[in-house]
């Protein structure tokens, strides 16, 4: 069996040595901490036009571009005066309604049915005379003019009919309320009822309050402006949640997870971080905003990402670029 030549021991320790170079190498790297992993975006930019939901004239504009507003403030105010009068005139109705269906409900009272007993008796002995008077002018015949005679029959004929209406009346007072009569007051009661209370919401919406915590940046009508229901008055920037929007590439798209913490800084409190949670992670790759304030990855396609972040003082504004920090 024929022995290696040197040359060829040469090569296999050549070999073995670049074997354990390798491998020395993979391993180092295997076994150092990875490197810290930097988001870079901007804190976002959520606006919500607000506006009226009646027509008219802006009165009282409470806030300038750039002021803070609390969540249910007001911060406009419509000319409320003809919603006022609307307002009064269906709580009269309602008064009205109200006072119907209690006389209904009361019943009739004694003291209605003696006067129209007293009313029947007095229009059964109007009619009697009356009766008498033009029988009489017609058995005269001749010697009685006809003028008499029709002007006799014309009252007798106007005295049964005030008869017939006062016995009618007696008997609707003595039969009492029908329930019919209830139900339809009732249901008159609860239409205006209805009306007053469309009629104090709309008194109420010339009243613009804030929906949440958030800064006004622009303000788009002033007093005097005459403006219809769902004119912007405010565009207003939220504050809470305060979100952070970054981008990560493909190859690091592995080291973040939903709930994950953060530590986001800005240029403007160098020495300050932010706590910062992951709440969204797009599932579309898109190019890298110009607004990322990193060349080297704005051509890079990237996953946006939404940070929550606390930001309990108030210090952060909307756009400020932002650095975020995480390790894997």
């Amino acid at each position: 069996m024929p022995f290696p030549s040197l040359s060829q021991k040469k090569v296999a320790i050549v070999a073995l040595l670049a074997a354990a170079a390798v491998g020395g190498v993979g391993y180092w790297h295997w076994s150092q901490p990875q490197a810290q992993l930097k988001l870079y975006g901007s804190i976002d930019m959520r606006t919500v036009d607000l506006a009226f939901e009646e027509s008219g004239r802006l009165q009282t504009v409470l806030f300038e571009e750039g002021g803070s507003v609390k969540a249910g403030e007001v911060i406009a105010k419509l000319d409320d005066s003809r919603y006022k009068i609307v307002r009064d005139q269906a709580a009269s109705q309602v008064g009205v309604a109200q006072a119907q269906l209690a006389l209904l409900l009361a019943g009739t009272r004694a003291e209605e049915i003696d006067v129209a007993r007293a009313r029947l008796k007095a229009t059964e002995a109007n009619l009697v005379l009356s009766e008498r008077t033009c029988k009489r002018h017609k058995d005269m015949g001749k010697a009685s003019s006809a003028l008499a005679r029709d002007q006799a029959c014309y009252k007798a004929s106007a005295d049964r009919a005030a008869r017939d209406e006062a016995k009618r009346t007696l008997e609707m007072l003595l039969a009492g309320t029908r329930a019919e009569e209830i139900e339809v007051a009732r249901a008159t009661l609860k239409q205006t009822q209805t009306q007053l209370a469309d009629a104090e919401r709309a008194l109420n919406n010339c009243l613009l309050y804030a929906p949440a915590d958030g800064v006004i940046r622009s303000r788009l009508k002033e007093p005097g402006d005459m403006v219809g229901a769902s004119t912007p008055i405010y565009e207003m920037a939220l504050m809470n949640p305060l979100w952070a929007r970054v981008y990560i590439d493909e190859p690091n798209l592995g080291r973040i997870t939903m709930g994950q913490k953060v530590a986001v800084s800005v240029d403007s409190f160098p020495d300050k971080t932010f706590d910062a949670t992951v709440g969204f992670i797009s599932s579309v790759a898109e190019f890298t905003p110009k607004t990322v304030q990193t060349e080297a990855i704005r051509t890079n396609l990237v996953y946006e990402v939404r940070l929550t972040v606390d930001d309990p003082q108030g210090l952060l504004r909307l756009g400020m670029p932002v650095t975020a920090r995480l390790l894997k």
